[in-house]
């Protein structure tokens, strides 16, 4: 026979127990709903902020928004910034209605992510302003040593570029907290490679070479384009002064003479046609 007491028992217990946990859940679900609002206006509030300061421009020339298109991620960089403000805020009111109905399982796991949720945030930003800053110095580089008339300045100024983008990426993954202690090793001994490579081979062949840009920089400084000057019996107009040579045009011959010879030897100039230097 079945036991009716027993059953009523029971049932009274879920019917007390169900009563008793109303309260907290209506709590809950009005710390849900402010939290909701609350992350709808902080999110509104910074997508306009980002709008005004161009946060779009900025990802276009990083080429953060090349990739999130290929991702075919639609949405622009305000809203991506709207979304993820609103979810770390909303998640912090889902942690409290959690740990307020003592579900203290999915608590830890939601804190934890909430947690990385702002270092992923920064290196975010890292990387952004790493990039514009690598780019800016490389085209810092490039302008000056196209200013010299250095013939490889494009190449130094993307290779400047490609060293600091590496750089930024090693530190925003120690800010994500990967362990980047193989990357940062690999790096650091190309690098070392590279620059010994380039160290020796300027101290063994390239001793003329150096000589050579260094003459250039000091010849601009000198003499100016279409100068009638005479080098070793030979007269013409100074076109140009390159990284390691200077063209004077004789007659209708191009002579091609390195940049040494008209620092280190006897130059006359015969007629000045320039108003201005190369360096000026």
């Amino acid at each position: 026979m079945i036991d009716f007491e027993l059953v009523q028992n029971a049932v009274s217990e879920m019917i007390v127990g169900a009563v008793s946990y109303t309260p907290r859940l209506l709590t809950t679900l009005l710390i849900l709903l402010l939290g909701w609002l609350i992350a709808r206006v902080l999110g509104a509030v910074v997508k306009r902020l980002a709008d005004r300061f161009h946060l779009q421009s900025l990802l276009a020339r990083t080429g953060v928004q090349a990739g999130l298109e290929r991702a075919e991620i639609k949405k622009s960089g305000a809203d991506l910034l709207y979304m993820f403000v609103f979810w770390i805020i909303f998640l912090n009111f889902i942690l409290i209605g959690l740990e307020h109905l003592g579900l203290d399982t999915a608590v830890e796991p939601l804190r934890n992510l909430i947690a990385f949720l702002p270092r992923l945030l920064a290196a975010l930003a890292t990387l952004t302003a790493g990039i514009l800053l690598a780019q800016f110095l490389g085209r810092a580089a490039q302008a000056a040593l196209s200013g010299m008339d250095v013939e490889f300045h494009a190449e130094v100024g993307q290779g400047v570029n490609i060293l600091l983008i590496i750089m930024v990426v090693i530190v925003v993954l120690e800010q994500l907290g990967i362990n980047a202690t193989i990357l940062t090793t690999v790096f650091t001994n190309v690098l070392t490679i590279v620059i010994g490579g380039l160290a020796l081979a300027f101290g063994l062949g390239g001793r003329g070479v150096v000589r050579n840009v260094l003459a250039g920089y000091y010849a601009r400084e000198q003499f100016g384009a279409g100068d009638i000057i005479m080098v070793n019996g030979e007269v013409g107009s100074l076109e140009g002064i390159g990284t390691l040579n200077a063209e004077i045009r004789v007659g209708d011959e191009l002579l091609i003479v390195p940049n040494t010879r008209l620092t280190e030897t006897a130059v006359r100039i015969t007629n000045t046609k320039s108003t201005e230097k190369f360096n000026q």
